[in-house]
């Protein structure tokens, strides 16, 4: 069958996603346990992973695995499903020639909690594939690809709160199949400051940078995210939204000061460097 018959349909201003299957991974700690893991950082392990044809039936499956979850928690009885982290679904788009498990990329992705209750959700799509052929390709993927802000109830955490930052292919910053205890320092967008930023973008540019490919770019998936503080590494890092979870197990205090002494010594530092800033003006 010739391969140009198999490419995704697309129009010059379709939004319309090309067809789809839907994976869940379901995410257990390392030790099957959460008495048997501690801060600042503990493993995970991929313990199952299923395929299923649409998004309604995956979100059933989780909400199957999760009653499982509930009843083994009451009844406090010894179970694989006691061990379960998370449950992230994937929507991996068909005939694309692209690398999934290696990027992470997807064209949506939920993270659920362990009794099946949804955490989190990026409805935009994050791949640009490789086998785009004309412009007007690349700007099909590009509108698909736009982040256009978070609701308030969406986000969840505020700067200051101790945070776990959920490591897996679909979070670019973060080694997969690992928790990293964070503490937040700034916040996703919402619709409103999206908005702001996009209008501002496009009266002080101009030509390809306004195309939908080009605009994808600068108003992505990159903007979806908090920026954190871990103890893991120096300095700001970056943590999707989704991926940004409120911790799993008892954070101590000794933890809790670390975390927050960190903190407040990058927000001593960003004061300090305002003010010089403000000086040299």
């Amino acid at each position: 069958m010739d391969i140009v018959m198999n490419r995704v349909p697309f129009d010059e201003n379709s939004t319309n996603k090309p067809a789809s299957i839907f994976r869940v991974t379901t995410y257990e700690y390392h030790y099957y346990s959460p008495k048997k893991i501690y801060y600042p950082s503990f493993r995970l392990r991929t313990a199952n992973t299923a395929f299923l044809p649409t998004l309604k039936e995956t979100e059933e499956w989780v909400a199957h695995k999760g009653r499982f979850y509930r009843r083994i928690n009451i009844d406090n009885k010894p179970s694989s499903y006691y061990g379960t982290y998370a449950y992230v679904i994937t929507e991996i788009p068909l005939r694309i020639d692209t690398n999934l498990d290696y990027y992470g990329i997807s064209l949506s992705e939920c993270v659920y909690s362990p009794d099946g209750t949804l955490w989190g959700k990026r409805d935009y799509c994050n791949i640009i594939p490789d086998n785009c052929f004309s412009p007007e390709e690349y700007n099909y993927w590009g509108r698909l690809c736009m982040f256009e802000g978070r609701k308030p109830e969406e986000i969840k955490f505020k700067p200051g709160d101790i945070v776990e930052v959920l490591g897996y292919p679909g979070n670019f910053y973060w080694s997969s199949n690992r928790v990293d205890l964070a503490i937040v320092v700034k916040c996703p967008p919402t619709i409103s400051e999206m908005s702001e930023k996009l209008q501002h973008y496009r009266a002080t540019h101009s030509g390809f940078d306004l195309c939908d490919h080009a605009l994808s770019i600068e108003f992505g998936s990159r903007e979806d995210e908090y920026e954190v503080l871990s103890l893991a590494c120096e300095g700001i890092d970056h943590s999707p939204t989704i991926a940004t979870l409120r911790p799993s197990i008892p954070v101590s205090t000794r933890m809790r000061n670390r975390l927050q002494k960190v903190y407040q010594q990058y927000m001593d530092k960003m004061d300090g460097n305002k003010k010089q800033e403000g000086n040299g003006k």
